[in-house]
């Protein structure tokens, strides 16, 4: 690395020795060293703005903002927000990605990067001279994992964006900020709580988090600067559509998707407000995270749907309780071998000292027909395995709230684990929640039935 001497920065920067000299006492300048009696100044340090005076003094001057994943929805709300409020945007975007037409306007730098090379966006920050009041990091990579087929790959590059990106831009364009200057990391309530499907953008979330906070102790002395996260929920748009994300309505206080537009705001308060808040991260997310996580996989086919109960099964220890919804599907009880390996598990998990109680739930006309059937045969004479009925007529006409509980049956495993069946429709066979107030529901549920069971072998 090349060093320039007090004096020839004093030339470079337009002030005095005294003053840089007194800027190195307040630990200003960053990666200065005294060598004998001459203090050496990085070469590519940027000039620090006097902490006496506000950011571009002329009213003219426009401040500038960096916006790395300008071309999201929250990245075009935040965009038309810092506009009508009078700033200037430069907006970073994957290259190779389609930028959206409406950021083509006169007040917004558009810049292609690669966030997945470091030398590149060393060399994007580099061509940057202006000096920067606010930068916001949204750019995120995301990547629906399948647990069975795990691709090692796939987690990497999540972490290349969604951390490593990040780390390299806050530690470049700090140097180009001075004390009025903000920084806002967009972040997932993700990083509270772990993931079924998305390890690597969950954690890499969470390591975002610490990143914050960590910025704020070495970068809040050293030049002044406030850091501070958003953490945004399950938010609406291009993905409202999505099954997923509508079934997250349901744990959402505010019964809604956020929307774009909320998010970007709150990023802005954060940009040009709250002068006192550091380190910190703002939740926007409905109230989800004052709920019950939802705790759930995807809903599964069948062949992951078999293979996670194969491992429950196989690894249930000794005096565990499974307590078993049986409502005899079209699906169910068939002569497909992962069905056979299935019951079989039932019954040599019982015999490891499993405990499992299981309710069939049908109508008591149709006995008959499942009387012959070989796997009912094997629970009838099971002495290990307690196997009950209740009438569905029956219970429809006292007890029919339970039927929206009940659904299509399920599997609990103690009070942890819940493997919930769904329609016999040939898409997805089921789904595994560990969301506690599912569980609760649906154990209080089998509590209720077992006022009305009666023993499965009095029917036949």
């Amino acid at each position: 690395m090349d060093y320039i001497t007090v004096k020839q920065a004093a030339k470079l920067w337009n002030i005095s020795e005294r003053r840089i000299i007194n800027l190195i006492k307040e630990n200003r300048i960053p990666g200065v060293f005294k060598n004998g009696m001459c203090w050496n100044i990085p070469s590519d340090t940027h000039k620090p703005l006097d902490k006496r005076n506000n950011l571009f003094k002329n009213i003219n001057d426009k401040k500038i903002v960096i916006i790395a994943g300008i071309n999201s929805d929250i990245g075009k709300s935040l965009s038309q927000i810092l506009l009508n409020a009078g700033f200037q945007i430069i907006g970073l975007y994957q290259k190779n990605s389609q930028i959206d037409i409406s950021l083509k306007q006169k007040d917004i730098l558009l810049k292609e990067v690669d966030y997945f090379n470091r030398s590149n966006l060393l060399q994007t920050v580099n061509e940057i001279q202006e000096d920067i009041y606010g930068f916001v990091f949204m750019e995120i990579y995301f990547n629906l994992e399948d647990v069975l087929d795990f691709d090692y790959d796939k987690f990497e590059e999540s972490y290349q964006v969604n951390v490593f990106a990040a780390n390299v831009l806050v530690r470049e364009i700090v140097k180009k900020m001075n004390y009025e200057s903000s920084i806002v990391i967009v972040n997932s309530i993700e990083a509270y709580r772990g993931s079924f499907g998305a390890s690597a953008y969950a954690s890499a979330q969470a390591a975002k988090v610490n990143l914050v906070q960590t910025f704020a102790n070495i970068f809040t002395e050293m030049y002044g600067i406030r850091i501070n996260s958003v953490m945004a929920g399950w938010i609406g748009g291009v993905m409202e559509s999505d099954e997923t994300f509508n079934k997250a309505k349901e744990s959402i206080p505010m019964k809604r998707l956020g929307n774009p537009e909320e998010i970007a705001d709150d990023i802005f308060l954060m940009l040009t407000r709250h002068k006192y808040t550091n380190g910190s991260s703002l939740v926007s997310d409905g109230g989800y995270l004052s709920m019950d996580a939802q705790s759930r996989t995807e809903d599964l086919d069948s062949g992951k749907f078999y293979k996670i109960l194969d491992k429950y099964f196989t690894e249930a220890k000794k005096d565990s309780q499974m307590w078993i919804i049986s409502t005899m599907m079209e699906n169910e009880w068939n002569e497909d071998p992962a069905e056979r390996r299935f019951i079989q598990n039932n019954f040599d998990a019982a015999e490891r000292g499993v405990k499992i109680k299981r309710i069939f739930i049908f109508n008591k006309k149709d006995a008959p027909k499942f009387k012959a059937n070989s796997y009912i045969q094997r629970y009838l004479n099971s002495k290990k395995i307690i196997s009950n009925f209740v009438d569905l007529e029956e219970l429809k006409i006292k007890k029919p709230a339970l039927i929206s509980v009940i659904k299509n049956g399920w599997i609990g495993i103690d009070d942890y684990a819940l493997l919930v069946d769904l329609p016999s429709d040939g898409t997805s066979r089921g789904y595994v929640t560990m969301n506690k107030l599912e569980i609760q529901k649906a154990r209080n549920c089998f509590k209720e039935l077992e006022k009305m069971e009666q023993p499965l072998k009095n029917l036949f």
